[in-house]
Formats: C-alpha cells, structure tokens, sequence
C-alpha cells in the first residue's frame, strides 16, 4: 500500500491549535498534541511560516502564533502551503498499441483527476481554520 501524506491535516491541527488556545506555541508543544515527532512538526510550521500563516517569534518566550486571524485562514490557504500530492495518480507504463483501454485510459483519468483537485479545492475554499476550531468546541462540549 502507497504511503498516506499527513502533511495537510497536522498543518490543520497545529494552526487550529493555536487559534482554540489564542496562545503562542513552541513546536514541541505543538508536537506534543499531534503526538508526532517534533522535528517532522517543525518541517510542516516552516511552510506555514513561508505561506505566511503563523508567525515565528525567536527567544525564551518564542514560538508560532497565526500570522492571521482564524476566520482568514482557510483551508486551502493551509492545503496550498503543504503541497500535498493529487487525489490520486495516473499510471506511466507503457500504451498497448493493441488495447483501445490503455491508448486512452491515461487522457481521460487526467481529465477525471482534474475535476477531482478542482472540487477538493474548492470544498477546502469554503471552509476556515475558524470553522473548524468552532467545530472542534462544538464536539467537546
């Protein structure tokens, strides 16, 4: 089985972490509520710094806090930042010249995995790390 990128849901988790809480964060506190190694944390906070969706602050009291206000934030933004891969990917062997499937499987699945990262995105637009943080209390009681 393929490996699963995580990429994309723990940039969610951190980012909503600290909009719940409205605290700054060391990356290994932020690790900590993944529970995840703190050096792979570390990898997915430097692309949201680079996207500019958290701020870093270097010292004793330093740490990641969002660069924006959760409402601001949507997931996209956040799937953008971590370029995790497609929905899916389309094979590289060889056509059949004999095989009416394999001449044009490849053009029509392309055309299939477009629509596919077109809805995904979209979907991800419509929703904000604010939306999510107001879900998360919702199921916490």
């Amino acid at each position: 089985m393929a490996s699963v990128n995580t990429q994309f849901s723990i940039a969610v988790h951190v980012l909503a972490a600290i909009a719940h809480y409205e605290t700054t964060f060391t990356s290994e506190i932020l690790a900590g509520s993944v529970n995840a190694n703190a050096v792979f944390v570390k990898r997915i906070l430097v692309k949201l710094s680079k996207a500019k969706l958290v701020k870093t602050t270097v010292g004793k009291s330093g740490g990641y806090d969002l660069a924006r206000s959760p409402k601001s934030i949507s997931l996209l933004d956040v799937y953008a930042a971590v370029s995790p891969p497609n929905a899916f990917a389309i094979h590289a062997y060889p056509d059949s010249k004999g095989c009416v499937v394999s001449c044009n499987i490849k053009d029509v699945m392309g055309n299939v995995l477009l629509d596919t990262q077109k809805a995904v995105e979209a979907e991800l637009k419509q929703t904000t790390v604010a939306d999510v943080v107001s879900k998360i209390r919702k199921k916490s009681g």
